[in-house]
């Protein structure tokens, strides 16, 4: 967890996986000099599958949360609202939909655990999830799209401003981030494609400039991928000014849908 790592090294409970009694106690042992949380000793293989477990059931929460999104577009219904309502009932937790699913693990637990019993048998639910979460990207192409038909404007050669390049809000990591596979897609389209991000200053080919004025001037369609801080606080008024055409697509629900169209966007949302 990018920005926790430290704290989540030395407070967090542990499993420790051990090839016998004899590796599991040595194991214990160093773990009890660092970690400040539980120490729960099992064999390797169950740890593993504790290990893979547990983020392909984020992963499944999320491709959940990310299909009652869409269920929402579908009805003309907020999900934010729907998720809103629905954790009221106790015991209940529903994940934030949103433009994808990044990071180190996620993306891959999922696939580890249901290869781990290829000849035996076929997990249907961490495969759906993973097609789920993978396809939210290509979703967001889908919003800019019906935006650009909207105004009547062609989507090739136009100029799109991507806010956000990292995975996880306030972090410098890409690793496997949703907005990727949405750059890619754009200059596919013959974009021009700039982006945005204060904690990312490089990444392949990819435009990035320094300041979001400079990402927005002159741009046919705002891009919300990460929810950086920073991008709460955008004023849709200065916004507008820089902007040739102006059309946000919102990955991550930090504007109001109401509040965009009364100073006369055309909005998209997930879910929404």
């Amino acid at each position: 967890m990018p920005g926790k790592l430290l704290h989540n090294i030395e407070n967090l409970d542990r499993v420790v996986g051990g090839i016998n009694k004899k590796s599991q106690e040595l194991a214990v042992e160093l773990y009890s000099h660092i970690v400040k949380g539980k120490l729960y000793p099992t064999d390797c293989l169950t740890a593993e599958i504790v290990k893979t477990t547990e983020n392909a059931y984020r992963d499944v929460q999320i491709g959940f949360a990310n299909e009652i999104a869409l269920i929402c577009e579908s009805l003309g219904v907020n999900v934010f609202r729907v998720r809103e309502l629905v954790n009221k009932c106790p015991y209940r937790n529903m994940h934030l939909p949103g433009s994808g699913v990044g990071g180190h693990c996620l993306p891959k637990d999922s696939w580890l655990l249901a290869y781990s019993v290829k000849d035996k048998f076929v997990p249907k639910m961490l495969r759906t999830a993973r097609e789920i979460n993978k396809n939210m990207p290509l979703h967001m192409i889908e919003l800019i799209k019906e935006c650009f038909t909207k105004v009547k404007k062609n989507l090739k050669e136009s100029k799109i401003s991507v806010l956000g390049l990292a995975y996880l809000a306030n972090s410098d990591d890409t690793r496997n981030a949703p907005a990727i596979p949405i750059i890619e897609k754009l200059k596919e389209n013959e974009v021009n494609v700039v982006v945005h991000d204060s904690y990312v200053k490089k990444y392949e080919d990819v435009n990035i400039v320094d300041s979001i004025d400079e990402a927005l001037k002159g741009s046919d369609c705002l891009v919300l991928v990460t929810a950086h801080d920073e991008y709460k606080k955008l004023n849709l008024k200065k916004i507008k000014k820089l902007m040739r055409t102006p059309i946000i697509v919102d990955g991550r629900n930090l504007f109001s849908k109401e509040e965009c169209e009364k100073e006369g966007f055309v909005y998209k949302g997930v879910g929404k």
